[in-house]
């Protein structure tokens, strides 16, 4: 895996450090720990499907990483993420980390990596990061999973994750891509062809949906 020193390090003492609250790997590493993709990310993302609020949970593993060396920041605490600045006393590096509470789907698994979500749910939080914001690295990690899913089993893993999930909102999220630079895709690793697979993939994606999305209004106008 393409995991720097100093993500390595805070994913291992973060694990360790909420060990009581199953904490796994999930985000764009979850999606590299399943090898589909090869791109670093600017943090780390831990998920828990343990049932003590966000506030007990931060609490334990900021106080764990500080026991561990790390300084430690709290930036955030809502009732279902947090948000921990940690930074390294000893080179001055700083990395920010995200715990999620979340339903497992299905059991969590060991890769290279340690405790990481399963396939289907890094997947399915990737397609509701696609549904809820659209960043190009969203766009990037459902594209990897394009040869293990159908658009309908995307839709659907996106769907558990979410229960407002909404595909004419998905739809926009998907239109927005052909207005995205292909620098933004450049900068995460993908060449011209990549690129061009991608756009193809969205725009087949977006044509599917439309039809889906149009029939309503079809079978009202044949009623009438």
């Amino acid at each position: 895996m393409r995991l720097p020193d100093l993500h390595r390090r805070l994913l291992g003492d973060a694990v360790e450090s909420g060990e009581a609250y199953r904490l796994v790997l999930a985000g764009g590493y979850a999606i590299q720990a399943h090898e589909l993709v090869s791109r670093t990310s600017q943090d780390v993302d831990l998920a828990t499907d343990a049932s003590a609020d966000m506030a007990e949970i931060t609490g334990v593993v900021a106080a764990g990483l500080a026991d561990r060396g790390w300084t430690i920041r709290v930036v955030e605490v809502a009732p279902r993420m947090s948000r921990l600045l940690a930074t390294d006393a000893v080179i001055g590096e700083s990395c920010e980390i995200d715990i999620l509470k979340e339903i497992f789907h299905r059991p969590p698994t060991r890769t290279e990596a340690g405790p990481t979500l399963s396939r289907d749910d890094a997947v399915g939080l990737k397609v509701r990061a696609l549904h809820d914001r659209g960043f190009p690295r969203d766009v990037i990690d459902v594209f990897s999973a394009r040869e293990l899913y159908t658009i309908a089993e995307l839709e659907h893993l996106g769907a558990q994750h979410d229960e407002e999930f909404d595909l004419e909102e998905l739809h926009g999220r998907l239109e927005a891509v052909d207005f995205t630079s292909d620098r933004e895709y450049t900068a995460y690793g993908l060449g011209p062809t990549e690129i061009t697979e991608l756009r193809a993939w969205v725009q087949h994606w977006l044509d599917d949906l439309g039809l889906r999305l149009a029939e309503p209004y079809t079978d009202d106008e044949d009623d009438g």
